[in-house]
């Protein structure tokens, strides 16, 4: 076994060890609220988790099936759903901004169905669209996930989210160089299926979805009042560190003692 197999497959058990004690971690008894505002935010932030965590399983079965770019695209969602996880650790008010963005986006959307060149539902339906089109943005506005961890410690989570996007999740022709090889002294191509990535995008790929999944759950366990897996994510952070610590920075040691 070369030392990237043997570094994957750490990542890999790691990756594993970490499903299992989330899956516990959130089936552990529910958390008090005292208000429906205080309920409403801590039901968007439990949500978030749960599709964090969700997500995280997916990039695992990929990766497990040597699926190395659905991989790191898959991670990019992962990165995504931390991104809002912290702002609304930081800003609770920024609820009113997740309900302004999906009343714009849902607005967007009628208006497109409306538009089309042949629309397919019953007069029913479509009066029902007219009538909430009518019903304008209100002062919606979208939200850029640009700003979302502006001053934040861990504004590098959306560079990440960036890159990805740029270079595995969206088509651009930097993504599609993963597909087409072309060989001049041949004058021939190849196009690959499944990609793999080389050790750089491996890891940082792997150090960022890791770290954004630990700092979920940090932010969750601000939540709840008590929790029987703390120890558990402890040592598992500590065996992030030391997989991640192969070149590349994780949290600053003085932030995460903050958190811990």
């Amino acid at each position: 076994m070369t030392e990237q197999q043997s570094r994957s497959s750490q990542w890999l058990a790691w990756m594993n060890d970490y499903v299992d004690a989330a899956r516990r971690f959130i089936s552990e008894d529910p958390v008090d609220v005292a208000s429906d505002e205080e309920r409403e935010l801590i039901a968007l932030k439990m949500a978030l988790y749960a599709r964090a965590l969700t997500l995280f399983e997916g990039a695992l079965l990929l990766l497990e099936n040597d699926r190395q770019l659905d991989f790191r695209i898959h991670s990019r969602s992962v990165i995504e759903a931390t991104m809002y996880l912290i702002a609304l650790d930081r800003n609770p008010d920024f609820v009113a901004r997740m309900k302004d963005d999906d009343f714009k986006s849902k607005q967007s959307r009628a208006a497109l169905h409306l538009n089309a060149k042949t629309f397919s539902g019953t007069d029913d339906v479509r009066q029902q669209l007219e009538e909430f089109v009518a019903r304008g943005l209100q002062g919606a506005k979208a939200i850029q996930l640009g700003t979302l961890l502006e001053g934040s410690d861990f504004d590098r989570l959306y560079r990440s989210y960036r890159d990805i996007c740029g270079d595995a999740a969206h088509v651009s022709v930097t993504a599609l160089n993963r597909h087409y090889i072309e060989h001049p002294n041949i004058g021939l191509a190849t196009l690959t299926i499944h990609p793999e990535l080389d050790d750089d995008d491996f890891k940082v790929t792997m150090t960022e979805l890791g770290i954004s999944m630990t700092i979920a759950t940090l932010l969750i366990m601000k939540v709840k009042a008590k929790t029987d897996v703390w120890d558990e994510f402890q040592t598992l952070l500590q065996r992030y560190r030391a997989l991640a610590s192969d070149g590349h920075d994780t949290v600053p040691p003085s932030k995460q003692d903050e958190n811990d």
